[in-house]
């Protein structure tokens, strides 16, 4: 990348880029209690610190203390209770991928994963590391639904999912966390251990934890080791430098695939009787914010991660052994500047998303791996420039404007397949944003922008050996535009409600065709929208219920107005909660998914999936006078043991747990 391409980049920008957005004093703590009603703290929507008020876009927050009232032991169990966030796994949920708008296969590529704003998607395929990060050590999740590629760019298709960790804030704080559950006959254990200190100038913070599953089906076992250790320290009154490390081993098996016969027969059975996989994973960031003066911030965070995995696929029409070492660096050095443009208050932010990542890899003929049968490579690098204008029209009227220019390229290389090729992708996309607050405790706002998102390592580049390589030099990134709107309200814990519609249509979205060679598809468009409310009526009653619909469809090409596969139309997620006594709450929770085409089935030509109802129980307590925080849950799932597939793929079965037991406790000091 020279020079002259990165001062061209910035120039248009600026050019292109007249000033046009909202500025808005941002808070500087999580909650802030105005008029009897709570402004929340986000920073997924602008990537700065914004009230919820003022966000053009439909975003939830999941706060430290929803997080321990809900009793979740891992992301994924506290996720999947959105409106709109799904998760499908070819084996645990540890592995799950999550689906937000409607994608059905290939989702979690189309769905943004940030921890403290550093991205988490691997280059390839493979899905996001969910027991990464300790539940007890975040202090927020928030939840932004539908594209954001101008303000993030790639990946940032179907939503973003921002994981806020905790700032210790107390000379010592201890965290501790065992659970025990039961599918019947197999079992789950997890224990965790965290520390968190502040010092003069200084916090510090680690955690240990274990994960161990039998799986509810044969060959479902899974195994992880989390170590984490990360802190910050003051360089100045106005520098704050952060730094971060962590580690994950696992081991996980792959139960494979059933045939609907099979499915209906035993869907605890498996048919891969040897695969499995490890992976280790290491992971360095480095950070400074720079405060000059009362209007200029200065931010530059770096990241670094290491994944090292080892697959055995005995099972395979050609069986594959392999070792892969994927390095990724990342850097998103910005500006945040605060001005007037003479008496409108404008903030602007100007940053630069830069990324490289490296997958070697060796495959092998047997187990023992003495024979190499290929070598390969795959690499991508991406430089994207975006600069984004905010300003506030009195108190009541903000108004938004984003633009992003990016180029990345993937190149592909294989040896003994006699490949080697590259490609470079470029995106120039934009957002538009704006929100109308009638009182101080609603919003009311729309948005439009376009979107992108570029192949995948393993989707441009077919590169491991397996007899059919090829790099797809015809694969194009997609591409589409999006129109949302939508509005919030909230009063304290009496009503809490947020809404939005959309319509997003794509070119050239991806998907593997029945010889599994990924190709552009048709042009797709979805129409749909999100609702969720809460409310607690009264101190012993709390009411959680969130419904999203989406109608994802081709409109041209030889499967016009047939549905896109994978993907069911409605979704309903409800909690009812019931407080006999202080600390004390039980009830019900349920989920339904309704029908959808099997994953590949773009000709709705096949069998559909079944719709499926499930319903649950818990129980929670959280006893006073307790030295400390103590929390006790218990959960029972799928309480009737609902039969039900979330995923099937080309006609092979995938089944989801049947009943199971949690029963959980932490506790804080």
């Amino acid at each position: 990348m020279n020079s002259r391409y990165i001062t061209m980049c910035a120039a248009a920008l600026v050019l292109l880029h007249a000033p046009f957005g909202y500025a808005q004093e941002t808070e500087t703590e999580t909650e802030t209690e105005t008029n009897d009603q709570v402004i929340e703290v986000v920073v997924t929507a602008d990537r700065v610190e914004t009230d919820l008020l003022s966000t053009a876009a439909h975003v939830s927050i999941i706060t430290a203390e929803d997080i321990r009232e809900s009793g979740a032991t891992n992301l994924v169990q506290l996720l999947e209770r959105q409106p709109g966030v799904n998760f499908r796994s070819y084996s645990t949920e540890a592995k799950a991928q999550v689906d937000m708008r409607g994608f059905g296969e290939g989702s979690a590529a189309r769905v943004l994963v940030l921890v403290d704003g550093r991205r988490q998607n691997n280059p390839d395929l493979s899905g996001v590391n969910w027991l990464g990060v300790p539940i007890d050590a975040i202090e927020r999740v928030e939840v932004l639904r539908g594209s954001a590629s101008a303000l993030y760019g790639n990946h940032a298709v179907g939503g973003v999912i921002n994981i806020i960790t905790k700032t210790p804030d107390r000379p010592l704080e201890v965290t501790g966390f065992g659970s025990l559950g039961s599918f019947g006959d197999a079992f789950t254990r997890q224990g965790r251990l965290g520390i968190l200190h502040a010092g003069d100038g200084y916090r510090v913070r680690g955690s240990a934890e274990q994960f161990e599953t039998d799986g509810y089906r044969d060959r479902s076992a899974y195994e992880a080791l989390n170590f984490s250790f990360s802190g910050e320290f003051d360089a100045s009154d106005a520098v704050i430098v952060s730094f971060g490390s962590r580690y994950s081993g696992i081991e996980y098996e792959l139960p494979g695939r059933l045939t609907k016969a099979q499915f209906k027969e035993n869907p605890r059975q498996a048919t891969n009787q040897e695969d499995e996989n490890r992976e280790n994973l290491f992971g360095i960031d480095l950070g400074v914010e720079w405060f000059i003066g009362n209007s200029v911030m200065l931010e530059i965070p770096l990241g670094y991660n290491l994944k090292l995995v080892e697959n055995n696929f005995a099972s395979a029409f050609t069986p594959s052994f392999t070792d892969t070492e994927l390095e990724t660096l990342l850097a998103s050095p910005a500006v945040v500047v605060d001005w007037a443009a003479g008496s409108i208050p404008v903030r602007t932010r100007l940053g630069v998303d830069a990324y490289k990542a490296q997958q070697d890899g060796i495959r092998y003929n047997e187990v023992e791996r003495e024979t190499v049968a290929a070598e390969f490579q795959l690499t991508q690098w991406s430089l994207g420039t975006m600069l984004s204008n905010a300003v506030s029209f009195g108190n009541r009227f903000d108004l938004r404007k984003v633009l992003r220019y990016e180029r990345s390229e993937i190149s592909g290389e294989n040896e003994a397949s006699d490949v080697k090729d590259s490609k470079t992708h470029g995106a120039l996309v934009f957002d538009l944003g704006g929100v109308y607050r009638p009182n101080d405790w609603s919003k009311l706002f729309v948005s439009s922008g376009t979107l992108y998102r570029y192949p995948a390592l393993d989707e441009q580049a077919a590169v491991r050996g397996f007899g059919a390589d090829a790099f797809e030099k015809d694969l194009d990134p997609e591409k589409g535009f999006t129109v949302e709107a939508g509005g919030a309200a909230y009063l304290t814990n009496l009503v809490r409600f947020d809404g939005s519609i959309y319509v997003m249509q794509l070119q050239d979205e991806i998907a593997p065709n029945e010889n599994f060679r990924n190709v552009n598809l048709d042009e797709t468009r979805r129409i749909g929208g999100d609702v969720q409310l809460s409310s607690e009526p009264i101190q012993q009653l709390r009411i959680s219920a969130g419904y999203s619909y989406v109608n994802p469809v081709f409109i041209k090409g030889e499967n016009k107005d047939n549905q896109v596969p994978l993907v069911p139309n409605h979704s309903v997620d409800a909690e009812l909660g019931i407080r006999p006594i202080s600390g004390f709450e039980l009830g019900p929770a349920i989920s339904f998914r309704s029908e959808s085409y099997e994953g590949g089935d773009s000709a709705n030509d096949k069998d559909k999936v079944d719709s499926y109802f499930l319903t649950n129980l818990f129980l929670r307590f959280r006893p006073a006078g307790v030295s400390g925080d103590l929390a006790i849950s218990a959960s029972f799932k799928n309480v009737f043991n609902e039969r039900y597939v979330p995923y099937v793929f080309y006609g092979g079965y995938y089944p989801a747990p049947g009943r199971s037991f949690e029963i959980a406790a932490s506790y804080r000091y």
